[in-house]
């Protein structure tokens, strides 16, 4: 449990009037610290408003699929809270059919719908293997339009002045 980002859903929950079981996740994007960082960078700047999952490994991991209305908390490499975002949007479609416009929104690379799919091939391939699963242009796809609803601002510590 990371403490500091349950923390800040609590506040953020009192200040909003937002039920607190509304949370879905505390998760960092990517699967390196670099890549988590880099991810993280690119919400805040308003760069990344879309990821997206693999269908089957849901029903794999045996893990509820995201709904709209959905928020998660994203941390960065250390575990430290960046912001909450909120899904407004949750696509199931096959590979083949993810568009440069739906690329875009992950703001990664020249935003290309080339790059997406090198990337994200490279980033699923490992997944889908270690359950026995082919990945080609009929998988599904879990994909997530969403809004930063909050950044996080750590209380700065008090300090004594002498």
């Amino acid at each position: 449990m990371n403490l500091e980002a349950q923390k800040y859903w609590e506040s953020f929950c009192l200040k909003n009037g937002v039920s607190q079981a509304s949370l879905y996740e505390i998760f960092a994007f990517g699967n390196t610290k670099e890549h988590a960082d880099e991810l993280a960078d690119l919400v805040l700047e308003g760069k990344k408003t879309g990821t997206s999952s693999g269908y089957e490994l849901y029903q794999m991991d045996n893990e509820p699929l995201p709904k709209v209305g959905d928020y998660s908390v994203v941390v960065n490499s250390s575990k430290v809270p960046i912001g909450i975002i909120q899904i407004v949007e949750v696509l199931i479609l096959p590979w083949k059919e993810i568009t440069e416009e739906l690329a875009a929104t992950e703001g990664e690379g020249d935003l290309s719908l080339m790059y997406w799919q090198k990337g994200h091939y490279n980033y699923f391939k490992p997944y889908y293997k270690e359950h026995g699963l082919l990945l080609n242009e009929e998988t599904k796809i879990v994909f997530e339009r969403f809004q930063l609803v909050d950044r996080y601002l750590p209380k700065k510590e008090e300090t004594n002045a002498y």
